[in-house]
C-alpha cells in the first residue's frame, strides 16, 4: 500500500501536530481498553513512530512492533526507539506480520486509505492470539462551520473516493459488525474540537502533499488549490484558540475469538 498523504519531511511534521492534537482520544481509548498484561502490541502504519511510543507508555508492553511502508519514517521512528520498540518495512495488506502472535493489533487513520476495510480486518485478526484485541479510532465525520476548511474535506473527500478509500470510513466500520475471528467489545464515538489553527496547520501542511496530482489538477485547477493554500497558511498563523471545526471519531474494539474446529 502508499500512503495517500506522502513520507517527505513536512508531512512527517504534520503527523507530529496530528499526534499532538489527537492524543488526548487516543490516550483515553488505549487507557480503556488496556489489557492485564501485553506481551507485545503491534502499530499498523506507525509513520514516524508517534503512536508506537504511546502505545508502549500506555499499555507497558514489553514489545511494540511499529510497520510502516516508508523507510523514511521508520528511519525518523528508529531514531527516537528504546530496547522496547522495533520498527519493520512492511505492508498492513500482508500476512504474516514480521512479529508473532500479538496480544494488541492498533491502527489509528489508516483505514481510510485501504480499499477493503472488512478484507483488513478480518486478515489483522489471524495475527492476534486468541483473546488478543484489534484496536481501531478512524474518522466518522468532520463538522466545520469555515468555508475553507469544508472546501478543503470536501477536495480530499472527492480524491480518496476517487481512490476507492473514504475519508469518512468510521461508519463504514460501525456497520461491518463481527468477522470470523473477531467479537465485537464495543464500538462508540468520542468528538473532538480542534482549534482553528491546529485544523489549519495539519491542512495547509497537507496540500503540498496532493496538489500536484492529476486528479486535482483536473478536477480543482492550480489557481482553485493556490487560493485555498494561501487561506490555510494565513489560518494557521493566527493566533488564539478559536474553534468552528469538530471532529467525531469512532473507536472500535474486537477481540479474537478462539477458531472452532470440527470433528
Amino acid at each position: 500500500m502508499q500512503y495517500q498523504f506522502g513520507d517527505q519531511d513536512l508531512a512527517a511534521r504534520r503527523l507530529e501536530v496530528v499526534a499532538r492534537v489527537f492524543e488526548t482520544t487516543t490516550r483515553e481509548l488505549l487507557q480503556r481498553v488496556r489489557p492485564s498484561r501485553t506481551r507485545m502490541a503491534v502499530d499498523l502504519g506507525c509513520g514516524p513512530g508517534f503512536t508506537t511510543r504511546l502505545l508502549a507508555e500506555v499499555l507497558g508492553c514489553d514489545h511494540v512492533a511499529g510497520l510502516d511502508t516508508s523507510e523514511r519514517f521508520l528511519g525518523m521512528a528508529r531514531e527516537q526507539s528504546d530496547a522496547r520498540l522495533r520498527f519493520h518495512r512492511h505492508d498492513v495488506l500482508v500476512t504474516p506480520f514480521p512479529e508473532g502472535p500479538s496480544e494488541l493489533i492498533f491502527c489509528r487513520y489508516l483505514l481510510s486509505h485501504l480499499p477493503d476495510p472488512r478484507l483488513c480486518l478480518d486478515s489483522w485478526a489471524t495475527q492476534l492470539a486468541t483473546g488478543g484485541l484489534l484496536v481501531v479510532e478512524e474518522v466518522e465525520a468532520i463538522d466545520t462551520t469555515h468555508p475553507a476548511f469544508a472546501r478543503y474535506l470536501s477536495i480530499v473527500d472527492s480524491m480518496l473516493r476517487s481512490q476507492k478509500t473514504e475519508l469518512y470510513v468510521g461508519p463504514v466500520l460501525d456497520k461491518l459488525g463481527e468477522g470470523p475471528l473477531l467479537r465485537r467489545l464495543h464500538s462508540r464515538t468520542r468528538r473532538l474540537p480542534v482549534s482553528n489553527r491546529d485544523a489549519a496547520t495539519m491542512f495547509s501542511m497537507n496540500v503540498p502533499n496532493w496538489k500536484d496530482r492529476p486528479f486535482i489538477r483536473e478536477t480543482y485547477g492550480d489557481d482553485s488549490i493556490g487560493k485555498l493554500g494561501a487561506e490555510l497558511d494565513s489560518l494557521a498563523g493566527g493566533a488564539g484558540s478559536e474553534s468552528e471545526i469538530v471532529w467525531t471519531l469512532r473507536q472500535i474494539v474486537f477481540e479474537r475469538r478462539a477458531e472452532s474446529r470440527t470433528t
